[in-house]
C-alpha cells in the first residue's frame, strides 16, 4: 500500500500521461528504460539494505542477551521524503509506460498476424487519429 501523498502524485502523473499520450513510441519507450534503470540503481541498494537492517533488527529483539552493535543505516526513512516519493512515482509511471507500450506492441502483432499489413497499418493510423482527437 503507498501513502496517500504518493497516490495522489501517481494519480495525477498517470492522468496526465493518458491524457497526453495515446500512442507509445519506441524511443520514449527506450528512454523510459534508461531512466528506470538510473532509478533503480541507487534505489534497489537501499531497499535491500532496508530489508536486511529489518531482519537484523528483529533477530536482535529477539536476543536474550543485551549487546550492542553499530548498524549502519541506509534507508528510505533517512532520505528526503518528498525526493523519494517523485523517484518512486516516476519509476512507477515509467513501469506504467512500457507496461503499456509493449501492450500496445503485442496487440500490433496479433493484428499483423490476423490481417494483412495494410489493414493494420490503417488500423493503427485510425487508433492514432482517435487518441488526438
Amino acid at each position: 500500500m503507498l501513502p496517500t501523498s504518493l497516490r495522489m502524485s501517481l494519480r495525477t502523473h498517470l492522468k496526465s500521461y493518458a491524457k497526453n499520450l495515446a500512442i507509445y513510441d519506441a524511443p520514449l519507450a527506450h528512454d523510459w528504460k534508461e531512466t528506470l534503470d538510473g532509478i533503480l540503481r541507487w534505489l534497489a541498494p537501499l531497499a535491500h539494505n532496508f530489508i536486511r537492517w529489518q531482519s537484523e533488527r528483529n533477530f536482535e529483539q529477539h536476543q536474550i542477551v543485551n549487546r550492542t552493535n553499530v548498524l549502519l543505516l541506509q534507508t528510505l526513512y533517512f532520505a528526503d521524503r518528498g525526493k523519494t516519493e517523485a523517484a518512486i512515482c516516476e519509476l512507477l509511471v515509467g513501469m506504467n509506460y512500457i507496461c503499456r507500450y509493449e501492450h500496445q506492441q503485442n496487440a500490433l502483432l496479433d493484428c499483423a498476424s490476423s490481417f494483412d499489413y495494410e489493414d493494420c497499418m490503417q488500423w493503427q493510423l485510425q487508433c492514432r487519429a482517435s487518441f488526438v482527437n
